[in-house]
């Protein structure tokens, strides 16, 4: 399994940032994936469900995934639902710091199904 962690401190406060990186559609401008929309739901909602084109190497999936947790300006995450060889639960979460500035740190971890396990390692130094 790849886990991993990054923190930011951001020049916005956590409602504008949380905003920004719950926005489905906007994915594609800081996530690694190509393009993305929502199918089902309000994108901010528990339960909403969203696709999205992943790239692997030279390969695209498109993958579903459901909005696993919401409290707004606070924390936002997502879970695959199928379409790509992985398990994957992404999460962010947002620590004000005053009224203009956000600590952001960007969570989750992946885990390479069936012949991909053997790329495992290769995927996370990229990831990392």
């Amino acid at each position: 399994m790849i886990t991993y962690r990054f923190e930011e401190t951001i020049e916005r406060s956590a409602d504008e940032v949380w905003a920004y990186a719950a926005d489905i559609t906007r994915h594609p401008e800081w996530m690694g994936v190509v393009d993305a929309e929502v199918i089902a739901g309000r994108p901010t909602d528990v339960g909403a469900v969203g696709r999205e084109t992943v790239r692997l190497g030279p390969r695209r999936y498109v993958a579903e995934f459901v909005v696993s947790a919401s409290d707004p300006g606070r924390e936002i995450a997502w879970r695959v639902a199928g379409g790509v060889p992985f398990t994957w639960e992404a999460r962010l979460q947002l620590e004000p710091i005053g009224s203009t500035r956000t600590r952001a740190a960007w969570s989750g971890a992946i885990r390479l199904n069936g012949l991909w396990r053997l790329l495992e390692p290769l995927m996370a130094r990229e990831v990392r």
